[in-house]
């Protein structure tokens, strides 16, 4: 037996929010927490695999996810999130799949480090630009803002008329 565990929310009577939600405001989204934590919930399907040696090292493969509502493509985003932010804790769960699934490939799988990954839902329009954004979340963000403002860059305060 593989072990597998469903997640809490659909163990219950009913199944409400059992949508992967990327980032939310209580910071429990499937970007905000540990990848250790989330890959626990996550099992090595094929196109997960296919979508980690695609983000990997020496590879510019771009990774589309379309499907119908309900198949998994935010849980796959998150996973490819974390496989690139946290490769130790992702290297840790392929080897632990490679031995129960006794697939040395999939251990084998190589993993891109050192990149800062910025992940945020778009939807919930945090923010105006997509420069705004990076400029939040860079960890040069405000020297960059600095010098864009410098510059001389004007940014519009409003798309909305009155």
């Amino acid at each position: 037996m593989l072990g597998l565990k469903l997640r809490p929310e659909f163990r219950g009577k009913r199944l409400k929010g059992t949508a992967i939600e990327l980032s939310n405001e209580s910071n429990t989204g499937a970007t905000q927490i540990a990848a250790a934590e989330f890959l626990e919930i996550t099992y090595p399907t094929h196109d997960l695999l296919k979508g980690i040696e695609a983000v990997g090292p020496n590879q510019g493969r771009p990774v589309v996810v379309i499907g119908e509502r309900g198949l998994g493509k935010s849980h796959l985003i998150g996973a490819l999130f974390h496989a690139v932010h946290e490769p130790a804790s992702t290297g840790a769960w392929l080897n632990a799949w490679a031995t129960t699934l006794n697939d040395p490939a999939i251990g084998a799988i190589p993993l891109r480090s050192g990149m800062l990954v910025i992940g945020e839902s778009l939807h919930r329009q945090r923010y105006k630009f997509l420069w705004d954004l990076l400029f939040e979340q860079h960890p040069h963000g405000a020297y960059v803002r600095g010098k864009w403002e410098a510059w001389g860059v004007q940014r519009q305060t409003s798309l909305r008329t009155s």
